[in-house]
């Protein structure tokens, strides 16, 4: 439950309303393209590699993804209150999709990245090698499958139902939202999957972090650096809309390190399937020819006593996360120079 309070009366408590989507003429597919094209802002990237989204007049779970072991998380999006349907239908597409070979999610995986050459095992490999040592071998794919249903409300059929499955061993779970108007506004609540119970960035300030991608392309960080700018692409580059013109943003270099400073200089462009943000660098550093000089995650984390997770596209982060960064970057500066 949301409630309102008064600045003014803080004695003043109000329930806000909650309503279902269909009350403000919202459809099943409107809420699955407001959730695909935000998938990374419900669904940590550092846990699941999104590999299918589906397609209209086909016979297909919503969202399809897999973890670093290679299990396959089948995601099934309903705007009304669970019902008993809801399970019945994702677990058919466990049915469907969890005799899938490792050639066919593979062939997922190149129609929804639009490319024919990807190889699984080694895009799977370059996401997750922070936390795997090789590349999976072929037959740990698709070994076991995960089931999420996201809907508006739960109903205790369906409860029992999944009390049931996960009393029995079958990997389920209810992912609810809910949508509540205050006065004209509409707003929706709806907490992030978090599978692995890790600690995830959930901070909302005026200061960003944006990853150079390299795990899906050699060349963004170079254009990143020598353009001036923050990008995101693809179904992610959304996340750069968070970002106004003003913000200040940090660029990640998986692998390495913040390896830049500065402030956003505009407001967010969106060209084709990239979005971007430019930025007045105050400092920059070559991740391939000075790795030394970055920052890394483990120097954060052990400055701020945390165990944050850098994988994501872009998110904010706190001031005093920010203030640690510059303080590492000034150390280093200051201990090469006496070098």
């Amino acid at each position: 439950m949301i409630y309102e309070i008064s600045n003014t009366d803080k004695d003043y408590l109000q329930p806000v309303k909650s309503i279902r989507l269909s009350e403000i003429e919202w459809t099943e597919k409107d809420l699955e393209n407001l959730i695909s094209n935000n998938i990374f802002q419900f669904i940590p990237e550092n846990q699941l590699m999104v590999i299918s989204q589906e397609k209209s007049f086909q016979e297909q779970a919503d969202i399809l993804a897999i973890d670093k072991d290679g299990t396959l998380f089948i995601f099934e999006l309903k705007r009304w209150e669970s019902t008993k349907e809801n399970l019945l239908q994702v677990l058919r597409y466990g049915q469907i999709f969890g005799q899938y070979s490792y050639e066919e999610i593979e062939n997922l995986l190149r129609k929804y990245k639009k490319d024919g050459s990807i190889d699984l095992a080694n895009k799977h490999y370059d996401y997750f090698k922070e936390q795997i040592d090789q590349p999976l071998n072929h037959t740990k794919f698709n070994l076991s499958q995960h089931f999420v249903v996201i809907t508006n409300g739960i109903d205790f059929d369906t409860l029992n139902a999944v009390r049931y499955w996960k009393e029995k061993g079958l990997k389920i779970d209810c992912l609810p939202f809910r949508v509540y108007q205050l006065h004209d506004k509409f707003f929706l609540d709806f907490d992030s999957f978090n599978p692995q119970n890790e600690v995830i960035i959930t901070e909302y300030s005026n200061v960003f972090v944006v990853n150079t991608n390299i795990t899906w392309s050699d060349t963004n960080y170079i254009e990143m650096l020598e353009q001036e700018k923050a990008a995101a692409y693809g179904d992610r580059r959304y996340g750069i809309n968070r970002i106004k013109k003003g913000d200040e943003i940090f660029l990640y270099h998986t692998g390495v390190g913040i390896i830049a400073y500065g402030k956003a200089s505009a407001s967010p462009v969106e060209v084709n399937e990239e979005m971007y943000v430019k930025v007045s660098f105050n400092w920059k550093v070559n991740p391939i020819e000075n790795p030394e000089s970055a920052v890394s995650a483990w120097e954060i984390n052990q400055e701020l006593k945390s165990g944050y997770s850098f994988r994501q596209t872009v998110f904010s982060i706190s001031k005093d996360m920010s203030e640690a960064i510059k303080k590492l970057k000034k150390n280093k500066d200051k201990i090469a120079n006496i070098h």
